[in-house]
Parts: C-alpha cells; sequence; structure tokens
C-alpha cells in the first residue's frame, strides 16, 4: 500500500470515529429492544447454530407474526457478540461501526481496481463515508443488515473486478462466496444478481455463465433453505383493485426515496404508504422518472458511469414493490437506501471530475461540511425512545402507529398523562387494525394503573373482537397478553382461581414465553402456595436455565416471615394480592396520614372504588379545611391512580380555601389545558 492510500486509510478511521463514537453508549430503541431484549437466542446462550434454524423475527412484534425473514448470518454475527461480550449497546454499535469501516475499506479498494480516474476512488468513498443517510444503519443497531450488503456487495464487485481485470477463476469463486454470503445476509442482496450481468456485459461484451448461474443458484439454494426446509413464508404482496392508484402511491415512493437521497441532510425516516400520495412526493416521483431517463442517456455517452448509474436505479427501484407487501407496521424506511445511495454518491463523484481540480477539492469540501453537522443531528435522534419518536411525530403528527410509540415511551418514562393524550389522539385517526390491537393493549395498561378493571376487561374483549375477523390474525404473543392482563385483574380482585387458570392456560399454548412462568410462580408464592412454587421452579429452570437461575423458592419461604413490614408490603402490592396487603395494614396499631392513604390506594387496587373513595373522604373529613391535607388527596388521585377529574376536584377545593397557591393554580391550569382539554373519553359512558 501506497502512502497516500495509507494516510486515507487513516484518515477516513479518524473522521469515522470521531463522529459516531459518542453514539456507541445510545439506548435500544423499538426494533433494537424487541430483538435484544425478548429473544431467547440470547437470554439462554443458544449455540451459534441457531441462527440457522430459525426466522429472523419469529413472532416477537406480536402482530401479525414477522415470519418473512431468513438472515442467518446476521443473526449469527449478533449470537457471535452475545457468546463474546453478551449483548451490550455499546460493543453491538463498535462492531456495527467496524463493519461500516471495512465496507467502506474494500469499497476503496474496489475503486482503485476499477477505475483509472485520478481522486475518483477517494472522492466517492469519502463523500459515501460522511453521507448523513448512512448513520441509521450505524446507531440503528439492526440495521446491520444493510451494512453486510455494504459489506459483501463491496468485496463481490472488488473480486469480480480483480477477475475481469486479471483473468483468474479464483476471483470468480471468491465473488460468488461474498455473494451467498450478501445472500444468507439480507435478501436484497439478490438485486446484485442483475447488476454484475448487467455489469460484464457492458464490460467486456460477453457473459461468463457459469458465475452467475452459480450465483442463481445460490438465490435458490437460499429460498429452498427458507420455505422448503424450515417453511419461512415469503412476503405477501396486497394490491389495490384502483390500479392508479397503485401506479401513484408507487410514484410517490420513488420520489420519497430520490428527495431523501438528494436531501440527506433533512429526511423522514419512515413513513405510511398513505403518505406518498402528498404532493411533494408525486412531485419528486415525476423528477425521478426524468432522472431515470438522464441517467440512461448519460450511460450510453459514457460506459464508465453504467455501474454506479444501474447500482443506484436497481436498489432504488428494488424497494418500491415493498410499498405493497403485508409488512408492519411501515413498507417505506430512508435506511433501505443505503446501497443505492452509494450509487448516487459515485455519479456525484463521476461529475465532479469533469471540473477542474482545484475548484473540484473546493467542491467536495463544501459538500463535506454540510454532511458532518447532519450526521451528528440525525445520530441524535437515536439516543433514547423519546428522541427517536419525537423525531418520528414531527414526520408523521397523525400517524396511529407513531401516535402508540410515543405513548409507550412516555408509560416507560412514568408520564401518564401524556401516554393517554397521544393514544387518545390514534383513536381519531385512521389506522390498520392491527395497530388498533397495539393501541387497545396499551389504552388498557393506562386503565390498569387507574384500577379502572371495567375497562381493562373492555379493551381486552375489543382486541379479542379482532380474533373474529377473516382477514387479521392476532400473533400469539398477543393473545397471551389478553390473558396475562385478564389475569392481573382477577387476581387483584382476589378471584386466584380465574387468574391461575388464565395463567395455566397461557405456559400451555405458549411455552416458551419467559413471562408466563413468571406471573404464575408469583401468583403462588404471594399467596403462600410455596409447594406449588418449587414445584414451577424446577420446570422453570429446566427450561429456561440461565434466566432463572437466581430464584430459590425455599430460601425465600424461610426468609418471609421475617421481612419488615414496608418489604412485605412492597411484595404484595407487586403481586397483586392486596387482600393480604389490607390484611398487614390492619396489624398496625393505628395508622397515620400516609398509612391511612396506603389503605385507601389498596381499596381502589382491589376494585373497591366505593370503599377507597369513602376511605379518601374520611381522611379529610378527619383534618376539616386542612389545605395541606386536600392538596395530599388531590396527589394522591394524580399519581397513584391517574385519576385526573377526581384529582382536580380537590385541587379546587384547595384553592377555595387558599387562593394564594401558585404552584396548586399552574398545576390545575395544565392539567386543564395540556390533559382534559385534548381528550376525548373512549369509552363516555364511563368517566374517571
Amino acid at each position: 500500500m501506497r502512502k497516500k492510500d495509507l494516510f486515507f486509510v487513516v484518515l477516513l478511521a479518524v473522521i469515522v470515529i470521531g463522529l459516531y463514537w459518542k453514539t456507541f453508549s445510545y439506548d435500544f430503541i423499538w426494533d433494537d429492544e424487541i430483538f435484544f431484549k425478548h429473544n431467547l437466542l440470547f437470554i439462554e446462550h443458544q449455540p451459534l447454530t441457531s441462527a440457522l434454524k430459525y426466522s429472523y423475527f419469529s413472532e416477537q412484534l406480536g402482530v401479525q407474526g414477522q415470519d418473512h425473514y431468513y438472515r442467518p448470518l446476521l443473526t449469527l454475527s449478533f449470537l457471535l457478540e452475545n457468546e463474546l461480550w453478551g449483548i451490550k449497546n455499546i460493543t453491538l454499535r463498535l462492531t456495527n461501526l467496524l463493519l461500516f469501516y471495512f465496507s467502506l475499506l474494500f469499497l476503496y479498494a474496489f475503486l482503485k481496481v476499477h477505475s483509472d480516474k485520478s481522486f475518483l476512488p477517494e472522492i466517492t468513498t469519502l463523500l459515501f463515508a460522511l453521507y448523513p443517510l448512512n448513520s441509521e444503519n450505524i446507531v440503528w443497531v439492526v440495521g446491520r443488515g444493510d451494512l453486510f450488503l455494504l459489506l459483501w456487495g463491496s468485496l463481490t464487485l472488488l473480486f469480480f473486478e480483480l477477475f475481469l481485470k486479471k483473468g483468474r477463476p479464483l476471483y470468480l469463486v471468491g465473488s460468488s462466496f461474498f455473494f451467498l454470503l450478501g445472500v444468507f445476509s439480507k435478501e436484497t442482496f439478490i438485486l446484485f444478481l442483475p447488476l454484475l450481468l448487467l455489469y460484464e456485459k457492458v464490460r467486456r461484451r460477453k457473459i461468463c455463465w457459469p458465475y452467475h448461474l452459480a450465483n442463481a443458484s445460490i438465490i435458490l439454494l437460499f429460498f429452498f433453505i427458507k420455505n422448503l426446509v424450515l417453511g419461512i413464508k415469503n412476503i405477501r404482496m396486497v394490491y389495490t383493485p384502483n390500479s392508479l392508484e397503485n401506479v401513484r402511491v408507487a410514484l410517490g415512493t420513488l420520489g420519497y426515496y430520490l428527495r431523501t437521497m438528494i436531501f440527506p441532510m433533512r429526511y423522514d425516516m419512515f413513513l405510511p404508504v398513505s403518505d406518498m400520495s402528498r404532493i411533494i412526493f408525486l412531485a419528486f416521483g415525476l423528477l425521478a422518472v426524468a432522472f431515470i431517463v438522464g441517467l440512461a442517456v448519460w450511460a450510453k455517452k459514457d460506459r464508465d458511469v453504467v455501474l454506479p448509474a444501474s447500482l443506484f436505479v436497481l436498489f432504488w427501484l428494488g424497494h418500491i414493490p415493498l410499498i405493497f407487501a403485508n409488512i408492519l407496521p411501515y413498507q417505506i424506511f430512508s435506511r433501505y437506501m443505503m446501497v443505492a445511495a452509494l450509487g448516487l454518491v459515485w455519479l456525484l463523484a463521476h461529475f465532479l471530475m469533469r471540473v477542474k481540480e482545484r475548484p473540484r477539492f473546493g467542491i467536495v469540501f463544501l459538500i463535506l461540511m454540510l454532511f458532518i453537522p447532519s450526521i451528528v443531528l440525525n445520530a441524535g435522534a437515536f439516543k433514547n425512545s423519546t428522541t427517536f419518536w419525537n423525531r418520528a411525530m414531527r414526520s408523521s403528527p397523525n400517524d396511529a402507529y407513531v401516535l402508540f410509540q410515543a405513548a409507550k415511551t412516555a408509560i416507560e418514562n412514568k408520564d401518564y398523562l401524556s401516554a393517554e393524550v397521544d393514544l387518545n389522539r390514534s383513536l381519531g385517526v385512521s389506522m390498520k387494525r392491527e395497530t388498533a390491537i397495539l393501541v387497545s393493549m396499551l389504552y388498557s395498561d393506562i386503565e390498569m394503573m387507574r384500577a379502572d378493571y371495567s375497562r381493562v376487561l373492555r379493551w381486552m374483549a375489543s382486541v379479542e373482537e379482532f380474533d373474529k375477523s377473516p382477514e387479521i390474525k392476532i400473533a400469539p404473543f398477543i393473545r397471551y397478553q389478553v390473558n396475562a392482563k385478564k389475569a392481573r385483574v382477577f387476581l387483584s380482585q382476589g378471584d386466584v382461581e380465574a387468574a391461575e387458570k388464565l395463567l395455566l392456560e397461557n405456559i400451555r399454548g405458549y411455552s416458551t414465553v419467559k413471562e408466563g412462568y413468571s406471573d404464575l410462580y408469583n401468583l403462588y408464592v404471594s399467596q403462600g402456595r410455596w409447594s406449588e412454587a418449587a414445584k414451577l421452579e424446577a420446570a422453570m429452570k429446566s427450561i429456561f436455565p440461565a434466566y432463572f437461575a437466581a430464584i430459590d423458592t425455599a430460601k425465600m419461604e424461610k426468609e418471609f416471615e421475617t421481612l419488615p413490614f414496608g418489604k412485605k408490603m412492597t411484595f404484595f402490592i407487586q403481586n397483586r394480592n392486596f387482600r393480604a396487603a389490607v390484611a398487614l395494614v390492619g396489624t398496625l396499631p393505628s395508622l397515620d396520614l400516609d398509612h391511612q392513604f396506603l389503605l385507601a390506594r389498596l381499596f381502589f387496587y382491589e376494585g373497591k372504588v366505593d370503599e377507597g373513595t369513602k376511605a379518601v373522604q374520611e381522611i379529610i373529613d378527619r383534618n376539616p379545611g386542612d389545605v395541606e391535607t386536600i392538596n395530599k388527596a388531590g396527589f394522591f388521585y394524580l399519581y397513584n391512580l391517574v385519576r385526573v377529574k377526581m384529582a382536580l376536584g380537590y385541587f379546587e377545593q384547595s384553592l377555595a380555601l387558599n387562593p394564594a397557591q401558585p404552584e396548586i393554580v399552574v398545576l390545575v391550569g395544565r392539567l386543564k389545558k395540556e390533559y382534559l382539554e385534548k381528550l376525548k373519553d373512549a369509552w363516555p359512558e364511563a368517566p374517571h
């Protein structure tokens, strides 16, 4: 390697690491969290060979089982990391960055072999290294699939180019080997097949058929294993009866992707197909058609641009059919354009070769200066779920799935009122039935916080209604969750037998869901059924040895009676044995104010709303005119039970006694303006 090349490689490493090192500690977001935190392959340290046996997502997404993808090498890379140092956000993103960096090195090596134009390899590689769109696949951990596309694609092209230059068959073998790795990393790699055919035809006017047939055979092998051996279905395509509408949506999607690639500094990460009818995307779609025609004319005049133009167009147009695929929740993602963007950047570099050297370098420098802050801003959206869904909300403020995810994030941050406002907004917009299921499930969690069990069961009934429709299939994990939520209601109300029946049904029907065993085990120990808990412990450890390794029923039973009041109370509340918790309060010689409110809360948790309401009012009656106690009652309803209207009643009563309470005045104003005025009751006949 020449000194100039070595300097460039080192410079590339410094730039890439310098831009992305801060993202290593970012949280898991969305499907990162689903894939890594709830995946038995990692939790139970399954052997590396498991990557060959299972689909990529199994049924972890909860709705419409996502068993469409088979990406064994991608899964294998995660399993290998799990064995070496465990699933950690820092090492996962570091690995992604290393994959990206090595992809750039092999891309640079290919361009050096392929082109004799001075500085074209450096300009192309540098512009692509700092292309803002790439940040998604580096920081979004599951974007590793597209990084593998880039890595194996660069190596496939490099070895094929070496064969074309030197004529050694061994290079063809190497190229096909990397083609195989690409196909078994992500299905989209099959688009390299026509690319390689077209490139060889243009480059040397003849075709090495054994090579291309070998690559085609690899694709057939992939689908044979996926479909016939493992039984993983392909994605189902669903078209609307209106052909004109299909064309319009396809044109809008073409425009969305072109706009995203031309203006990568600011773009929408993903959008619903319904948004593709927007004027801006249709206008860019028409521009896209003209752009493709212009590329064809340019490629006819200059054979050097055939490969970058083909790379760009194939991976651009190749993702358009996905808009008709039965994929949830979105079919359109900007991160799909990584390889297409490489073709576009490569074309830009070719165009810049026409410019004199000094102004050319000035233009490249200016573009890079525009790209760098965009990378920082785009990557920053992945810092945590809140920043991620806030950015998505700016793109699609009225998209039901985005509102659902924003609400889910708010609940995780214990901001229940904002969560309900977002969920409530989602009820007023059009949504897929699968999203409606998720909204119902999450809304029931808020009602569970309120201990409004009739509403919880009503939301569950609305989910079960979907199962009657022949057009929708509720994923098993959703059925499991419905049973689990109903069991929590019955357990809260003291119907242990009904709760146990549902939890046993979960274990029988969903034996690989570890939480099902945890729920039943917690029921047994909270009810003092230690022998049944011990038997279940043995079963749990036989199925999930790593996950349940720390459980020791005998030790827990021995230590339980010696636990202090506070720990026993926490234990009963966490496991929803509220009857035992009420009895425990009764063992106290007298109740101070905090324990009086605790008793009231337990009545609500038992589903005894009248007794709870009466207990709170008795506290007020015992402290007549005490503003502090009245405010405490308001906060009790607001923070413990998320019952805003009842809380406001006490806050307004407090302000009537003492208007000079600026904090309460502000709080009341905010609750009315930011919550009550925005909210439409989902079940109007049951106010809270």
